[in-house]
């Protein structure tokens, strides 16, 4: 096949082009979005003119694809595409600037190409490169003849051909930004279009508890009711107000994540509890339109660092959405699983389905699916935003997938487990067991306080006692006292940084003795380095490797006995 070929190719090359990945520039060429799209006249009449002052009868604007050579125009040749193995311009690629071949019969390259042993076969090629402005070949404009040419192409021709070439790459680079313009003008429509159908959607979702609301209240103020009424027109009162409130508690969370003010109350939680609670809350729903649910939950335990109101949140959404978009009798399945470091819940309808376009846009914020007149299910198009923003915050993420309407839906939840619940498996799993390390008491200095517990978790894991502190002046303030073994320094501290930190800590009486170890985002061998002519005992990359983190306090230890 071609593409051994041309990587053997590659490998005997001496120029830059020669490290070029295959895979690489096939993706670049995809990216311009040109195969397989009809002629334009604007390449047809570079052509044309190559033609006229190459005296060429054969002339092309060709780009090499997976498996293939497609002319984007051409004259004398009367073919859209031919077999890569037959292309004599895809050796061009392996060229600087120019492939120029006066007799393809003289050539070993070709001499057995069936384009030139054929009777009137081609004798004449020369092609200049197509490159991108980032140096990457993605085809030719090639001239070629049925006689040969011993004097190849003069410097004149060789110029005409080198610019026209110029001129065809700079089409194609201007094709390619005229059509994400275009796309990108189609998003600003849509997301217009969006916005209109938003503002009517909410007006719609507000008058509707409005409604019944001044009814109520007309009643109230009008009538003289008995107190069966008066208590029946007040839980109308009630009911709606609360989903009023429901609805505006929506539009702040929307507008919380997008300002990224929303504040995670993390600690460790078990997920099968944020499935129960959700489940809980869901479960009129379900009740209400007589579905069947399944809850697959494992007997291991599922441990996550979260906010436990935020991920009933997204499970109560998902849930909803699926409960709101099964019709009547459905059967809607959860399944909970974990694998290594994260836990996965899938959640699996039989409803209604999504289109392609629908999966696309399904977690963009105001985007819906067709609706009845009656809008009978309700909703801003902002759930699943905010189940998508709020895993995010988790560090998790959520896919959707269908196949296709009436196929039902199946939405995809991950979240990485709690670093206790991976090293309490990874314990539980290795084999032989971990070699004990005698308990130490360890400082821990790192202002990303979700960093710090993690690692600080870790550790208490292992046995040890572990002092936290977020800033180097509350970490002045509390290690001296706490009197520390060993103390893990972030590096990147805001005011005083860890450098700076370990200094200080040196000139405190009960913090002096105290091995530091250096924890740093950058642990290039001069950050090493620079971390051990600070004094540090070793840098450790953020995050922390617990066997690296064991191995180094096992030796410490041994260093302190001895």
């Amino acid at each position: 096949m071609f593409s051994a070929r041309f990587r053997h190719l590659q490998l005997s090359m001496t120029s830059s082009t020669a490290t070029l990945d295959e895979e690489a520039r096939l993706a670049v060429l995809d990216s311009y979005g040109i195969l397989d799209t009809p002629p334009e006249r604007s390449f047809d009449d570079v052509v044309r003119l190559v033609s006229q002052l190459l005296a060429a009868p054969i002339v092309a604007v060709n780009l090499i694809a997976r498996g293939r050579q497609w002319f984007k125009s051409e004259i004398g040749l009367g073919m859209r595409e031919m077999p890569l193995d037959d292309s004599i311009c895809r050796f061009a690629l392996l060229e600087e600037q120019q492939l120029i071949v006066p007799d393809t019969r003289e050539d070993p390259r070709f001499r057995c190409n069936p384009l030139v042993t054929k009777d009137a076969g081609l004798r004449f090629y020369a092609g200049a490169l197509l490159k991108t402005r980032d140096g990457v070949p993605l085809g030719t404009l090639c001239v070629l003849d049925n006689k040969p040419r011993p004097q190849g192409l003069s410097e004149q021709e060789q110029f005409v051909l080198a610019t026209l070439a110029h001129q065809v790459m700079s089409q194609i680079e201007l094709r390619k930004a005229m059509t994400e313009q275009e796309a990108l003008i189609a998003a600003l429509r849509q997301a217009d279009q969006r916005k209109d159908e938003f503002l009517a959607m909410l007006a719609h979702e507000l008058r509707n508890p409005l409604a019944p609301i001044v009814s109520a209240a007309t009643m109230l103020s009008n009538f003289n009711l008995d107190p069966a009424m008066v208590q029946r027109a007040s839980e109308i009162v009630a009911r709606q107000a609360g989903h009023m409130t429901s609805l505006i508690d929506d539009l702040l969370d929307v507008s919380r994540v997008t300002r990224g003010k929303v504040e995670l109350e993390l600690r460790e939680l078990e997920f099968k509890d944020v499935i129960a609670d959700a489940v809980e809350q869901v479960r009129p729903l379900i009740e209400k339109h007589r579905h069947r649910l399944t809850v697959d939950l494992p007997p291991a335990r599922a441990i996550v660092v979260g906010d436990r109101k935020r991920l009933v949140q997204v499970m109560t959404n998902l849930l909803s959405n699926a409960a709101k978009y099964t019709l009547e009798g459905g059967h809607i399945e959860v399944r909970l699983t974990t694998d290594g470091g994260a836990l996965a819940v899938d959640i699996r309808d039989d409803g209604i389905g999504m289109s392609p376009d629908l999966i696309a846009s399904a977690f963009d914020l105001f985007a819906q699916g067709a609706r009845g007149l009656d809008r009978s299910q309700g909703g801003l198009g902002i759930g699943l935003a905010l189940v998508r923003s709020l895993l995010k915050l988790h560090g998790g993420a959520v896919s959707a997938s269908s196949e296709g309407p009436g196929q039902g839906s199946t939405f995809h939840v991950s979240l990485p487990l709690s670093t206790r619940a991976q090293v309490e498996r990874r314990a539980r799993d290795r084999s032989p067991p971990r070699a004990s390390v005698p308990a130490l008491r360890i400082g821990v200095v790192d202002d990303n306080e979700d960093a710090a517990v993690t690692l600080s978790l870790l550790l208490e894991t292992l046995g040890h006692t572990v002092l936290v502190a977020h800033s180097a002046r509350e970490a002045l303030a509390a290690l001296p006292a706490f009197g520390p073994d060993v103390c893990l320094l972030d590096i990147g501290l805001p005011e005083m940084n860890g450098y700076e930190l370990a200094a200080a800590l040196r000139k405190q009486p009960g913090a002096a003795q105290a091995i530091l170890i250096a924890v740093s985002g950058y642990a290039q061998q001069k950050d090493r380095a620079q971390a051990l002519a600070a004094g540090f005992h070793d840098l450790f990359a953020k995050p922390v490797d617990l066997d690296v983190l064991g191995a180094a306090l096992m030796q410490i230890e041994s260093r302190r006995a001895a």
